[in-house]
């Protein structure tokens, strides 16, 4: 008989989780703690409502659920982070890999005071204090699947403030189109398709 031990982790945090949420480690989501103690993970939506948006995703292909995958655009030499089924960062620079896989500190620890407080299971980097040098942010708005695959559309939420001629502010949408995850497939082709109406940027894994 043969068993696997797999290993369990709880971050209990407070706040602003999305930096956790749109750079979540590679393994699998299981639950959302102490939601009465975080905000929103959708803007402009209630706790409720944002968590039943989440699961609109999550019943459509629960196993790629916030699952990151990090693409670089050649044209414009911006870095590209999907955490599926949640939030799609575009910055408008090429980033090390390393430092785009590190979780942005948008929340707060649980218990301030404390010694090991800040000590996580993943690498963390403070959130940029001018606006400007952060990325430009696009929340989940709808998910559908069909014969053709999984589509999933992000609408624009935030922006930086570059007036930079290629700067990603000037999308509006973003595409991402999928297969199911199958976990036991490796699946890492990436696309990129700027031949698409102004404003819209279709992305294919």
């Amino acid at each position: 008989m043969n068993f696997v031990i797999v290993k369990l982790y709880q971050v209990d945090l407070k706040g602003n989780t999305f930096g956790l949420l749109a750079a979540h480690p590679l393994t699998p989501l299981l639950s959302l703690h102490h939601p009465d103690y975080t905000d929103p993970i959708f803007p402009n939506m209630t706790t409720i409502k944002a968590l039943k948006h989440l699961f609109e995703a999550v019943n459509v292909d629960s196993q790629r659920m916030l699952q990151q995958v990090i693409c670089y655009d050649k044209w414009f030499s911006w870095t590209v982070s999907v955490s599926w089924g949640y939030a799609v960062q575009v910055f408008p620079n090429h980033m090390l890999l390393p430092d785009v896989l590190k979780v942005q500190e948008t929340f707060k620890q649980w218990k301030k005071g404390s010694m090991l407080a800040k000590t996580y299971t993943f690498n963390t980097r403070e959130l940029h204090n001018d606006p400007c040098k952060r990325s430009t942010v696009f929340f989940l708005d709808s998910v559908s699947s069909g014969k053709d695959g999984t589509l999933s559309s992000y609408k624009k939420s935030f922006q930086n403030c570059s007036n930079d001629a290629v700067s990603p502010m000037k999308l509006e949408v973003i595409k991402v189109v999928t297969e199911k995850l199958d976990l036991d497939i490796k699946q890492v082709t990436i696309m990129l398709d700027n031949s698409i109406p102004s404003g819209i940027l279709l992305l294919g894994t």
